[in-house]
């Protein structure tokens, strides 16, 4: 059964209309498979649902709508949610450190939600996809062998410069 991991930059595809909506959909309705969010996710989504409803003037209601969605996927076990561990705020230090040293824009958040998804494949043994929308960490973890020996990196959006999509 595989494995999936998605970041809050890839996860707000399934809410939101857009042309990446239905991939995400997808993988997520996908009864074989397990799809994962890390803890931190649970607020972040409701600051990028938020974010797309002020930007695009859709009101409360529609935001409403949509966090309630992302409220049914978690109660009925769609995402399961993985908890920050200490060992993984260790590891988001790295991953921001090597931002610093390759000039990419990564959050603490992201940093933490990707090593969330390195520790959920350390203990299945096995690799975990993990989908991001979010350029800056995923040209990042491609960088870390650490996580690309143990997850696979999935850039929801067009690829930029010519860089493939997958890693």
């Amino acid at each position: 059964m595989p494995i999936y991991f998605f970041d809050t930059s890839a996860l707000k595809h399934r809410y939101v209309t857009t042309p990446q909506r239905r991939r995400v959909r997808k993988v997520t309705s996908d009864p074989n498979s397990s799809c994962y969010i890390c803890d931190w996710t649970i607020v972040e989504i409701a600051s990028a649902l938020g974010d797309h409803c002020r930007g695009n003037r859709l009101g409360v209601k529609k935001f409403d709508q949509m966090d309630r969605e992302f409220f049914e996927d978690l109660a009925s076990g769609k995402l399961k949610v993985r908890r920050t561990s200490t060992r993984g705020m260790m590891q988001a230090r790295s991953v921001l450190r090597k931002g610093v040293a390759i000039h990419r824009n990564v959050g603490s958040a992201d940093a933490l939600i990707a090593s969330c998804c390195r520790e959920l494949a350390l203990e299945q043994k096995t690799r975990v996809v993990f989908y991001t929308a979010d350029w800056g960490l995923y040209s990042v973890l491609r960088e870390i062998g650490s996580f690309t020996s143990v997850m696979t990196l999935r850039y929801i959006l067009s690829p930029k410069n010519g860089i493939p999509a997958e890693t």
